[in-house]
């Protein structure tokens, strides 16, 4: 394939990719296509219910939380809201900067393909101890967040 390389949003409907934007493809114009999976969701997961947000962003949501139980088996994985803010909490049971970029860059992902920003915060089963005996209202936030495992 020669030639300069464009990209465009597309979606699979009936059989053909269709682009979500304006775009002018001539015909008979090759492409290579690169798609992302999205998980079908005939099951919702358990925390569906008591998330609150529209379907996209709980979509987008499981998307984050499929991309990190790839890269990662977390201890536990918490949907908290700080100050009207929602958040995503990564706790590991070693190292918390070991996964650090690799989970920052997963939230990115899912940012550029849905347009969904998740503040994710990466810490240790250690650091949430610390933050237990120092009564921190941080710890507590986790405590009575959403599980998303």
């Amino acid at each position: 394939m020669k030639g300069k390389f464009k990209t465009a949003q597309v979606v699979y409907k009936n059989g053909v990719f269709v682009p979500v934007e304006d775009v002018e493809i001539s015909e008979g114009t090759e492409a290579v296509v690169v798609f992302c999976k999205v998980p079908s969701f005939e099951e919702k997961p358990p925390w569906w219910n008591e998330v609150s947000g529209d379907e996209n962003w709980k979509r987008a949501l499981n998307g984050l939380v499929e991309r990190i139980k790839e890269i990662v088996i977390p201890e536990e994985l918490k949907l908290i809201d700080r100050e009207g803010e929602r958040e995503v909490i990564v706790i590991l049971e070693g190292n918390e900067t070991a996964f650090l970029k690799t989970l920052m860059e997963a939230g990115y992902h899912v940012y550029q393909t849905t347009g969904i920003f998740f503040p994710i915060q990466v810490i240790s089963r250690k650091r949430l101890q610390r933050w237990q005996e120092f009564d921190r209202e941080i710890f507590r936030l986790i405590q009575d967040g959403i599980s998303l495992l």
